[in-house]
Parts: structure tokens; C-alpha cells; sequence
């Protein structure tokens, strides 16, 4: 008996090819449409809850560089606060560690930018239980304050640090200058490290505040001269001292009185002076010699 031919007999090889692709393409498209959707739900998580997100910012809120002693030196403010599980761990015996680093950068046309200095400093914050004060250590320099404000005010207030030398830079040309700070986890116990990556109250950064520096033309000038003391005033001579009197005792005995001259006619001097006059010795004779 001869058998009906059917139209799957005549089914062309490649049709079953094209059917496997067709279900990959929805595959794919349905995995791709559920990760845009897992997505969307992340970033409106992250768009509802600002503060999570935001909450463990620093903001550098001045930068700038003054030319001091052949060198110049940069002076800097941030603004945070501190969260309060950082704050536990500080109190338990924990030291914190911040990091301040400035980057200047000097673009070239023809070539990689030109970055001649990159350095950091670390500022140490640390409590002491039995003094109940916090400590700041930087640079060899160990301040104790008795609150964490003051400590914190401290640490945010960057002043006088030397960043670069004269050599370093080249008189009249413009530099992108960068400065930021962070908590630098590296130093951190490694259980705190581990804890730190999953929770974002550890993660205290900055962004960098970017600005643009020119260095001045005349740093070989002199210094300005200090101004000249004022002329001192000369003095007054001094009154001449009259020698002092020599006291008069009190009991000195008063001057005896002269004597008063003889009442007596015959007493007096004219007598005398005729009895003088008219003595025999001259009213002797002459000699017989004499005529």
C-alpha cells in the first residue's frame, strides 16, 4: 500500500536551525529586560535614599598655595563630621587615619601631562582613655585636646604645609593644582578592613578640589627689607645737683660776744698813745757833743 506523502516529508534541513536561534533571541532579550529592570530598581533605591548614599562625604571648602621661604606651602579646609560608628571605634581604642594628598599637574600639547609633584601627609587621631583626651599626631607633632570638636576642627584646618620647592616648578607657568582627603583604610586593624568595605560609614572621602595655580615671576627677588626701627628719642640732661649744706647742730654753742670797749677815759687808746709819745726815754738831753 503506497503511503500518503505528508509536508513534513519535504521540511528543508536549516528550518530547524532558524527555530533554535529565534528561542535564543527571546532568551536573551528576556534576560535582558529583567537586568535593565533590576538596575532601574537599584538606582531608585539609591535616588530615595540620599542620605546613605551622600551622608559620609568630605567637602574641601578652600585650597590655595602661598610662596613662603623659597618653598610653597598650601593651606586647605574641609568640612565633615564624624559617623557615629567611626566615632564608637575611636572611643574603644581604635585610631583613625587621614589621609591629605595635592597633586600638581602641568599640561602638554605634545606630550603626557607633566605631574611633578604628588605627595600626602597622614594625620593620626587617637583617644586616650585613662587621660580622656583625643590626640592628634602629624608630621611628629602630638596635640592632646580635651574634645573630639576641637580634635576634628584640628584635623580639618590644613595649614603651612610645605608641598613643593622653587625647583620644583618654573617661574610664570600655570599648573592644575588637586588637593583632597580621605580615611585611609589600609591602616586599619584587618577586621576593620573587612567590615569597612560592606558598610559606607568607613568610606569618608573627599572629591578633589581642583584649581588652577601661576607661579610667580619674581621669586628670584629679595625679600622686602624689614622697616626701620624708629629713631630713639634722646634724652634730657639732667639737672645739676647742688651739694648739700652741712646741717648745724642744734646745741652748737652761740658765738661768745666781744668785749666792749673800757668806759674809762684813762684806759682808753688816745691815752696810751700820748703816754706813748711823751716818755722820758724820748726826751733825753743831748750829748755835750752836740752844741
Amino acid at each position: 500500500m503506497v503511503s500518503t506523502l505528508r509536508l513534513s516529508d519535504f521540511r528543508v534541513p536549516g528550518d530547524r536551525s532558524h527555530t533554535v536561534a529565534r528561542a535564543w533571541c527571546r532568551d536573551t532579550a528576556s534576560l535582558l529586560r529583567r537586568a535593565c529592570a533590576a538596575l532601574t530598581l537599584v538606582l531608585a533605591c539609591l535616588l530615595l535614599c540620599p542620605g546613605v548614599a551622600g551622608a559620609q562625604v568630605i567637602e574641601a571648602t578652600e585650597a590655595r598655595i602661598e610662596y613662603q621661604d623659597n618653598g610653597f606651602e598650601l593651606t586647605a579646609s574641609f568640612d565633615f563630621d564624624l559617623p557615629p560608628a567611626l566615632e564608637e571605634a575611636l572611643n574603644k581604642g581604635i585610631s583613625l587615619y587621614f589621609m591629605v594628598e595635592f597633586q600638581l599637574t602641568r599640561p602638554r600639547w605634545y606630550w603626557f601631562d607633566e605631574k611633578p609633584v604628588n605627595t600626602s601627609r597622614t594625620i593620626r587621631l587617637s583617644y586616650q582613655p585613662l587621660t580622656r583626651q583625643y590626640r592628634v599626631s602629624t608630621g611628629g607633632l602630638q596635640l592632646p585636646f580635651p574634645r573630639l570638636k576641637s580634635a576634628l576642627q584640628f584635623i580639618q584646618r590644613v595649614h603651612g604645609w610645605r608641598v613643593f620647592d622653587r625647583s620644583a616648578v618654573k617661574p610664570g607657568e600655570s599648573y592644575h593644582a588637586e588637593v583632597r582627603m580621605k580615611l585611609d583604610l589600609s591602616q586599619l586593624p584587618k577586621p576593620f578592613q573587612i567590615n569597612a568595605v560592606n558598610t559606607r560609614e568607613w568610606n569618608l572621602a573627599s572629591d578633589w578640589r581642583r584649581f588652577i595655580y601661576t607661579v610667580p615671576t619674581d621669586l628670584n627677588a629679595p625679600p622686602p627689607a624689614p622697616p626701620a626701627p624708629p629713631a630713639p628719642v634722646p634724652a634730657l640732661p639732667a639737672s645739676p645737683v647742688m651739694p648739700a649744706s652741712p646741717p648745724v647742730p642744734a646745741s652748737a654753742p652761740a658765738p661768745a660776744p666781744a668785749p666792749a670797749a673800757s668806759a674809762d677815759p684813762r684806759t682808753g687808746p688816745f691815752v696810751q698813745t700820748v703816754s706813748t709819745a711823751l716818755s722820758p726815754a724820748a726826751l733825753v738831753l743831748p750829748g755835750s757833743g752836740q752844741p
